[in-house]
């Protein structure tokens, strides 16, 4: 029974009080995809993949059309979406030797709630791995949790780390999320407002190529899907999408060192992680179950939507849609993330705030915002500041008034140095967007000082002319066209990497 329809005896004034102002703040619910690059949503104008229910939250609220992450890759992403900051000053990566902090985590969005009267949950893939209630520990942080560590598969039952959702009834991993989502509005706290994180771990591609059992490694995608029994026939799985002529990448399959020299980016370790990127036949196979592992979701969202409609809570919760990151998917002559290009750093946003007014619900903003933006933008709807360190800012305000003094530019950072992968910093404006690369000594891990570009030069650098290039296929630094913007942009490039290490440096005293 709710709150407004009790009556409560005058001993019990001062509790009903109280949970009456929890209550008057708004729910939150967080939702994140893994691997969805911008562009993927019916709405943003995507030639196949059809996206009602995304569409229809973009509709009633706010989409952005430049929302980048700060650094593309899972782990760091998820960290700073969930506490404001970029990996160079949380120091959680996957080439990083440090672990997130229990200090660092209270400074968390869902913690910073939790301590002040909101009941939070998360589902899914928490994608953080270096934290210290690891092993089904989460529950000591969260009123409610249904997730996994590491890596899921589409049919996630029987896996160790997913032993969560073995009481379920779905036994596909997307329709798990929404049967969790409706656990979690019967077994909330109703007299308190809830944030809620959802995290999808499709359309990654341990969940398109493990569609098909038994696929692994370099036999991922050979196989049509739907060829499989367990969905032959199946609405979303099945044959959806494949009656469609795909127009692959030109790029696919052929020489990556075109874009990147191979001495710096050798490829290999790309090649064995997303072969199926590599290769005409097996990327137009992830083609297709990346774009029904998107429809998956949506459908999902719509049930979400619908659960949260049927029990009146729509009016007064605040939704937020995003990715971890993009993803190369045959382009360059590469799959996979880890780079400063648009395909791996821009990711789909929207923001449904019910409070907004019908005039400015369905706008499309193209001012930019970050993965480092949501932490900060969730505290301040429960009426909470942000943490001191907090990089992001809060995107109430340019709701208000799109009109108002905003980024220029975004900066993004790799520094995941396995698979072959080299250091990446850019700045990108509106216009432009210049990239500069370092080259790591080997292997997996970096040090701190390895990440201070301060006295060092970049063996690599690009320039891209957006207006005239929006592919990023042109490189202006190898003809020597526009030398004044590109020192300028080395100027401002050099300026944000100091910036982090400073920031970073006094974060760690």
């Amino acid at each position: 029974m709710r709150l407004t329809k009790r009556v409560f005896p005058v001993a019990l004034c001062m509790v009903a009080v109280a949970a009456a102002h929890a209550a008057s703040r708004p729910n939150i619910l967080f939702l994140l995809t893994d691997d969805q690059r911008e562009g993927t949503l019916s709405i943003e104008g995507h030639p196949v993949i059809k996206t009602p229910n995304l569409d229809r939250l973009a509709t009633d609220g706010v989409r952005f059309s430049n929302a980048y992450i700060s650094n593309p890759i899972c782990m760091p992403s998820r960290v700073s979406f969930l506490s404001g900051v970029y990996e160079r000053v949380h120091g959680v990566g996957f080439s990083s030797r440090h672990e997130l902090s229990m200090e660092q985590w209270n400074q968390t969005y869902p913690q910073i709630l939790r301590r002040n009267g909101y009941y939070t949950g998360f589902i899914g893939k928490l994608g953080v791995d270096k934290y210290p209630f690891k092993n089904g520990r989460g529950g000591e942080t969260f009123d409610f949790w249904c997730a996994h560590d590491g890596w899921a598969a589409f049919y996630p039952k029987g896996l160790k780390n997913c032993s969560a959702y073995k009481d379920l009834k779905a036994d596909i991993v997307t329709p798990m999320m929404g049967e969790a989502f409706e656990n979690f509005l019967e077994q909330r706290d109703e007299d308190k407002p809830f944030c809620l994180s959802v995290s999808f771990s499709a359309p990654h591609g341990s969940i398109s190529g493990s569609m098909v059992p038994g696929e692994s490694g370099k036999t991922r995608m050979t196989h049509p899907a739907n060829e499989t029994k367990r969905l032959a026939g199946h609405p979303i799985y099945g044959d959806l999408y494949r009656d469609i002529a795909i127009k692959l990448p030109e790029e696919t399959g052929q020489d990556a060192g075109k874009f990147i020299p191979t001495e710096l980016m050798k490829q290999d370790g790309r090649k064995n992680t997303y072969s199926f990127s590599y290769d005409r036949k097996t990327s137009l196979e992830q083609h297709y179950r990346y774009y029904q592992l998107i429809t998956g979701i949506d459908h999902v969202v719509g049930q979400m939507l619908a659960g949260l409609e049927k029990r009146g809570l729509l009016e007064n919760t605040i939704i937020i849609y995003s990715s971890d990151h993009g993803l190369l998917m045959g382009e360059y002559g590469m799959g996979g993330k880890a780079l400063a290009y648009d395909l791996t750093a821009k990711v789909p946003f929207i923001l449904y705030d019910p409070s907004l007014p019908k005039e400015r619900r369905g706008a499309v903003l193209d001012a930019f915002v970050m993965n480092v933006d949501v932490a900060p933008t969730i505290l301040a709807y429960a009426g909470l500041p942000e943490p001191k360190i907090c990089q992001g800012r809060n995107l109430i305000p340019l709701l208000k008034n799109p009109a108002m003094p905003w980024r220029d530019a975004v900066f993004v950072e790799n520094l995941f140095v396995g698979r072959d992968n080299p250091f990446v910093e850019a700045v990108r404006f509106k216009k432009w967007k210049y990239v500069r690369y370092f080259d790591h000594a080997g292997g997996w891990n970096y040090n701190d000082n390895q990440v201070d570009f301060g006295n060092k030069e970049p063996v690599f650098e690009q320039l891209f002319d957006l207006e005239a290039d929006p592919q990023e296929r042109n490189n202006l630094v190898e003809s020597g066209a526009a030398p004044e913007t590109l020192e300028m942009l080395r100027k401002r490039c050099r300026a944000e990497s100091k910036a982090q290490i400073q920031l970073r440096n006094t974060v760690r005293k």
